[in-house]
């Protein structure tokens, strides 16, 4: 019991090492390249905060809080026929938490451990997706390896070929992840031990407000929270399979589609600048325009789109 207290406490911990790459409990995309948190811009210290690591945040953040503080409100103050309704309106707005979640694992955003752990438990309650799930299973499972798909040897974690190599369908895709993004999350775990033990451990905060939800209104909790969550995790298992499927890359620039759509990027914090956030994932999605300018000249034309859909 006081070894699992410890484990949740160096969780929260504040360490003192000035490189996130050698801290396991914050991020894991700097451990795949070293050049990943190099930035093109160079006024990149004008666009740092004080308790956000970039003032670009205060637009992601205030999102999250603000949909977040929507769900508390159909939570605690909604009667039945009102939270029915709302379950598509809050997974919709939940969709675009996803993409917000997805930068914070690459990069987090505060400065401080202990606000980026309480921030991912509003993320988690929003998107159907743990804490650390996303760095064990995106960052270390995809970003590794999604050059290779089946039948090779070690496969991307998001991969969207069959066992012979043939392409899935869009609904084929998204069942499999769902039905085996826990395992392959737990596999890696036995690979990557620092950051499972963080996953485990963020797993009792997470699952105490879960059940603290369940005890005090079962019926909102499930409406309200549960519901919108699981459609939003269902909706970025299908909204990833857009990102690479279908390519049968040789390098990183012809890898990923793109999409330059204005309210697409700015509704996913720059998501669509595809390719750029794999070459550099650890850099911050405000400076992936710049990063994007850099190798346009290197990506195929065909993997560029300007539809918001």
């Amino acid at each position: 019991m006081i070894e699992t207290f410890n484990d949740l406490i160096a969780v929260f911990a504040v360490h003192s090492s000035p490189r996130e790459s050698l801290n396991p409990f914050m991020n894991a995309a700097t451990l795949l390249d070293p050049r990943a948190l190099a930035t093109p811009d160079s006024n990149v210290e004008s666009r740092k905060g004080t308790i956000l690591k970039y003032k670009a945040d205060r637009f992601s953040v205030s999102y999250v809080l603000t949909i977040f503080g929507v769900h508390a409100a159909a939570f605690f103050f909604a009667p039945t026929w009102i939270a029915v309704l709302s379950v598509i309106p809050l997974a919709i707005a939940s969709m675009f938490v996803a993409a917000m979640n997805h930068h914070h694992q690459h990069l987090n955003t505060f400065k401080s451990p202990v606000l980026n752990r309480a921030y991912e438990l509003a993320l988690s309650l929003q998107t159907g997706i743990a804490p650390y799930a996303w760095v064990l299973h995106h960052n270390l499972g995809h970003h590794r390896n999604y050059l290779n798909q089946r039948p090779h040897a070690s496969p991307d974690e998001s991969k969207w070929t069959r066992r012979d190599g043939t392409q899935m369908g869009r609904i084929e895709y998204t069942i499999d992840l769902l039905l085996h993004h826990q395992i392959d999350i737990i596999r890696l775990g036995r690979r990557y031990p620092k950051y499972f033990r963080s996953f485990l451990m963020m797993k009792i905060p997470l699952w105490t407000l879960i059940g603290l939800a369940l005890y005090y209104n079962p019926i909102n909790a499930v409406l309200c929270i549960l519901l919108p969550g699981y459609i939003a995790l269902a909706h970025t298992a299908w909204a990833t399979y857009e990102h690479h499927a279908g390519i049968y890359p040789t390098d990183h620039h012809n890898s990923s589609y793109n999409n330059l759509n204005p309210f697409y990027n700015t509704m996913t914090c720059n998501l669509g600048y595809h390719t750029a956030h794999h070459k550099r994932p650890g850099t911050h999605w405000s400076l992936l325009p710049a990063v994007h300018e850099g190798i346009k000249d290197e990506i195929p034309a065909e993997l560029i789109q300007t539809n918001f859909w």
